[in-house]
């Protein structure tokens, strides 16, 4: 028995390094370029739907590299996928497109979705870490994402904005709870409280309320609430009483917010996750399922997002679970990274 045991450690050792050369020249065979992923991604889409050999392409870049790198990308996966099919068969219309891809870009990966269109839907999914690509000078900068605490309380705050003052005039924090609507000024680098607005009838007694606030720009002194499962009109004068009614909107989980960098408007939203664990505010170009461009962590659940500065900027009520009070956080856009 122990004459055997030499022969098959050296058999065992032969085994494991042809598995290992094989391997390492498997890694040295595949292109991790974004052109090589594209094409990877293709020969899977082949291998699992032959519908999607027909029709063309319908290709997203969600701003997730530059123009030149998504043409050269798509005509990586176009090549692989179809054969070199002529452009009048790739640029044909959308409708009759078999095979969607996004591309989308996170704070440390390139993730290219691919979807089947015609019959049976399936999705296959690549994600190329951003830390391997080689820069691109493309001109655009992507934006961070910014904030500065407004207000902290201890009583629960189901939303806020902030609205700029014009012309001189202050700055006001609006403020709503579970039964009153709060106006706050700030004077001398100072919130002061300056109007006091009892919900009366649409005060909610629920355990875990929801509220929200919609202001616009263009009738600045109006504002729409939203709690206790009724919808009320009030401005932020303080002789106007609230006038309700019953029913409410869908509870909001999304805003835009404006570049300040250039043209491009965001969406601005939470992660979503537990309301016992710290949560991330994420900067997408589209709506959700869309991937995020940017991140922001906060100490807490994101309650609200609201916005009161024409998409200048939005804010965010938090709940630190550290503390255990209830932050107003001034959400915006920096320019790069």
């Amino acid at each position: 028995m122990s004459r055997k045991l030499p022969r098959l450690a050296i058999r065992f050792a032969a085994s494991s390094t042809i598995s290992f050369l094989i391997l390492v020249s498997n890694a040295r065979a595949r292109d991790d370029s974004p052109e090589g992923r594209a094409r990877e991604l293709a020969r899977r889409v082949a291998a699992e739907s032959t519908r999607a050999r027909v029709g063309c392409v319908n290709w997203n870049n969600h701003e997730a590299v530059s123009e030149a790198r998504s043409q050269q990308m798509r005509n990586a996966f176009i090549e692989e996928l179809q054969g070199k099919q002529t452009d009048a068969v790739v640029e044909a219309s959308a409708t009759n497109c078999g095979v969607s891809v996004y591309l989308e870009r996170t704070p440390t990966q390139l993730v290219l979705t691919a979807r089947t269109e015609n019959g049976e839907k399936q999705s296959w999914l690549i994600a190329i870490p951003r830390a391997g690509m080689a820069v691109e000078n493309d001109g655009a900068s992507m934006p961070r994402l910014e904030k500065e605490l407004l207000w902290q309380q201890s009583e629960r705050i189901l939303d806020a904005i902030l609205v700029r003052g014009e012309n001189g005039a202050a700055d006001r924090l609006v403020i709503l709870s579970k039964d009153a609507l709060e106006v706050l000024e700030k004077r001398n680098g100072a919130w002061k409280l300056a109007l006091t607005k009892p919900l009366g009838d649409a005060a909610t007694s629920q355990r875990m309320p929801h509220g929200g606030l919609t202001y616009s720009s263009e009738q600045p002194e109006k504002l729409k609430i939203i709690v206790g499962g009724k919808t009320c009109q009030t401005t932020l004068a303080e002789s106007v009483a609230l006038n309700c009614v019953q029913g409410s909107d869908a509870p909001r989980t999304e805003m835009l917010l404006a570049s300040n960098c250039d043209s491009r408007v965001w969406w601005l939203r939470s992660d979503g996750g537990d309301m016992t664990a710290p949560d991330h505010l994420e900067l997408a170009a589209t709506a959700s399922p869309q991937a995020p461009v940017a991140g922001l962590p906060v100490p807490g659940p994101v309650l609200s997002i609201s916005s009161g500065e024409a998409l200048r900027a939005d804010s965010a009520v938090v709940l630190n679970l550290a503390t255990g009070n209830y932050e107003v956080y001034r959400i915006s856009l920096a320019c790069g990274f």
